[in-house]
């Protein structure tokens, strides 16, 4: 009868520990697991979005002289890569009369021998200042109002990977429509710089929107809720995440401007889930579209 007693006992005991085992797997597994945030402060600075462009370098002023009446070339008094200044003879004829430059340049073409008889409208020489160059792009009718005469714009040669500066010089009044959309010629004066080349490659960026001296945060750090609204989670006084709703400002791609909820002194968490693709539309960033043929907004980040 002692040893039945005993046995029950040691049943009872065993139940008991099962059960707080089990309890205690339980409560591990119901315990809030820790969130493996990662910090990002807030930054002051300046930032701004810009208007792209692009097109190809050409000489400002060229001149291609034609014969204005039949004649016969008598002498050439010029070889092509030869600087010529305003008033040069280029050619004489036979009957007495000349041919001269109207511009400074060099002479990048001869298509004319002497003793040769010409027709009238036959082209004979071409003059290039190189000196002088610009840069032409095709603006849509909805970038129209992003160029205006004298407006600054900095210029990137691809194939140098150097940056000029540049300005507005002129925007036509007219457009040529084609595919759905108005087309406009800007001119872009150029810098002086002796490694440019007619027919380079060029973008032109004219800023859109600037502001300085403002909170900036990465765009990736921002969350949406199901209104669509911003909001970060930040650090509070306990070290606990607290969700904050934000008022955005411009962004360039990178960095947005927070107009408020957040400062430059505050702690913000990112969860592992969040990605910069929960950036979403319908609050106030919808500043970039695609452009692959056209000018179009992009972001740049002012220094």
């Amino acid at each position: 009868m002692k040893n039945k007693k005993t046995g029950n006992r040691k049943v009872i005991i065993w139940s008991i520990i099962g059960v707080l085992v089990l309890a205690l797997a339980i409560a591990l597994y119901l315990r809030p697991k820790k969130t493996d945030y990662t910090e990002v402060r807030p930054t002051t600075g300046n930032l701004a979005t810009n208007y792209s462009f692009s097109g190809s370098i050409e000489a400002k002023n060229r001149q291609t002289v034609f014969a204005d009446k039949a004649m016969q070339v008598k002498e050439i008094k010029v070889k092509e890569e030869e600087e010529v200044t305003t008033g040069t003879v280029l050619m004489t004829t036979v009957g007495g009369g000349e041919m001269k430059s109207k511009i400074a340049g060099e002479v990048s073409g001869i298509y004319a021998e002497e003793n040769a008889q010409l027709m009238p409208g036959a082209k004979l020489i071409d003059i290039v200042d190189y000196t002088d160059l610009q840069l032409k792009v095709q603006v849509d009718e909805y970038d129209l109002s992003a160029v205006s005469k004298d407006k600054d714009a900095a210029v990137t040669i691809h194939s140098l990977k150097k940056d000029i500066s540049g300005k507005i010089t002129d925007v036509s009044k007219e457009g040529e429509y084609a595919n759905g959309v108005t087309n406009f010629t800007a001119t872009i004066s150029l810098a002086k710089d002796n490694n440019l080349r007619t027919g380079m490659s060029a973008e032109a960026k004219v800023i859109n929107q600037s502001v300085t001296n403002v909170v900036l945060l990465p765009m990736s750090a921002i969350q949406f809720d199901a209104q669509n609204s911003p909001y970060v989670l930040i650090k509070d006084s306990n070290n606990l995440p607290k969700t904050v709703q934000l008022t955005l400002g411009i962004n360039d791609g990178v960095l947005a401007e927070i107009k408020s909820g957040v400062t430059a002194n505050d702690i913000v968490l990112v969860p592992p889930t969040a990605k910069s693709a929960d950036f979403g539309p319908g609050a106030q960033m919808g500043q970039d579209r695609d452009e692959s043929t056209k000018g179009g907004v992009e972001g740049g980040m002012g220094q």
